[in-house]
């Protein structure tokens, strides 16, 4: 169980070092993920360690753990991460919450096993077809912008069940899916090899400071904290 402390906010520029792996609906880290600010993101996010354990605070209230979950959109920020815990994001959508309650303090803090218990923490329901095809035109569009007229058009929906529907099927608006999508590949692109600015622009981000300002709402973190990632093929 996770047990209140008092605890210091952290130095919101500690890099985030480790290994990435990406999968269609989730992303695993392994290794230390520094600190973070305040912020809230679509994806849950499940914390692992076997030693030392995370300190978080959790919509205001500050959390000690070696098993913590960060519901979506929640308010958090990273206080102090142990170096070698293991960090899930799992897209609400692909979620099954009665099963990460019930397995959440026995999951193993290793990236490889991790992954391959997926399968037991998501919920293999399939969405709406009007959702499914507005995601696959979303992706047609990416890295460049995305009309919401358009995607309702090709899902037939007015745009406003579009937005509707976003929010029942995904747990997020259209404008989020995008963004969430953007940072994703935007990541990627630059664990590949590619520098922070072009990877910015690769996503459909204006420029870097965009990139920055995304990451930091969204992971309480600047793009230079990713400096020390490496990506890991699924």
């Amino acid at each position: 169980m996770a047990w209140i402390y008092n605890a210091c906010m952290p130095h919101p520029a500690l890099p985030w070092n480790g290994t990435l792996l990406l999968d269609a609906h989730a992303a695993l880290l392994q290794g230390h993920a520094g600190g973070s600010g305040t912020h809230a993101h679509y994806a849950h996010q499940l914390l692992v360690s076997d030693g030392a354990p995370w300190q978080v605070e959790i919509d205001g209230v500050p959390h000690l753990g070696q098993r913590l979950w960060l519901p979506s959109f929640v308010p958090h920020a990273i206080l102090s991460a142990p170096r070698d815990g293991c960090t899930l994001f799992l897209e609400p959508a692909h979620a099954d919450l009665e099963q990460i309650q019930q397995h959440l303090y026995q999951l193993p803090a290793d990236i490889t096993v991790l992954h391959e218990r997926l399968p037991q923490l998501s919920r293999a329901q399939p969405l709406d077809r009007r959702v499914q095809v507005a995601l696959e035109r979303i992706a047609q569009h990416l890295p460049g912008p995305v009309p919401a007229a358009d995607i309702a058009g090709a899902a037939h929906l007015s745009t406003s069940q579009l937005h509707r529907r976003f929010q029942s099927d995904l747990a997020v608006t259209l404008r989020g899916w995008v963004l969430w999508q953007r940072l994703r590949s935007a990541l990627a692109h630059h664990l590949h090899g590619h520098s922070l600015t072009d990877s910015a622009h690769a996503a459909g981000f204006a420029d870097l400071a965009h990139l920055s300002r995304s990451l930091r709402r969204m992971f309480g973190i600047g793009a230079a904290q990713l400096q020390g990632l490496q990506l890991r093929a699924t």
